[in-house]
């Protein structure tokens, strides 16, 4: 499962897993991690080959505001402070390779970080 490949990815890189496949009504986040004291939202796509594109491009302005809206409903139920540091990530797995594109979108939704 590609979020598996992408959790132990992280997690040899001083990432520590709080979620996995986290989700409500507004939406998914594949990866829920946190890191020198941020909370990281990670989106992990996959492709097989680049013919298609890159895994990272498959993230779009609708796929965002989903996973904001999630990352928002996380927040909530999980009584974070509205000054938690936030950010968005998407881990790209091409083949056998992962990058991980830290920042790979703003924050969109209701909550406040």
């Amino acid at each position: 499962m590609k979020e598996d490949r992408a959790a132990d990815w992280l997690r040899r890189q001083g990432y520590r897993i709080l979620e996995k496949n986290f989700r409500c009504r507004f939406g998914e986040i594949d990866l829920i991690v946190t890191k020198d004291g941020c909370l990281i939202f990670v989106e992990v796509k996959y492709r097989s080959t680049d013919s298609c594109g890159a895994p990272q491009e498959a993230v779009g302005a609708r796929k965002q505001q989903r996973i904001c809206n999630a990352a928002s409903c996380y927040l909530y139920m999980h009584h974070c402070p509205p000054d938690t540091p936030c950010r968005f990530d998407v881990a790209a797995i091409s083949g056998d390779e992962m990058e991980l594109i830290c920042d790979a979108f703003p924050y969109c939704g209701n909550y406040k970080v």
